[in-house]
């Protein structure tokens, strides 16, 4: 959840740093109440953002096994065997 395809994370983190700083600057607010603002604004509302709308995972992009891939390529046969045995030498 909390990974580089989430596209929450990072304006999540600018509002929170903001909110952080405004927090600081205009209120009395105790380090706690600080501290708990910023971890919610930039650790939990992303991550849930992310599970209620739908955004990227990082399981997405790996849905191709490599051992097709591999076969595709000509380097290897699915069974491993070597494509290269009819060239002669």
């Amino acid at each position: 959840m909390i990974s580089p395809e989430n596209p929450y994370m990072l304006p999540s983190v600018l509002v929170a740093a903001v909110a952080y700083l405004a927090v600081t600057l205009l209120t009395d607010a105790s380090l706690l109440v600080r501290i708990g603002i910023l971890v919610l604004l930039a650790g939990v509302l992303p991550v849930m953002l992310n599970l209620l709308l739908g955004g990227g995972s990082a399981e997405d992009g790996y849905e191709e096994p490599l051992q097709e891939s591999a076969a595709e390529d000509g380097d290897e046969t699915a069974d491993g065997g070597d494509t290269n045995e009819s060239r002669g030498a």
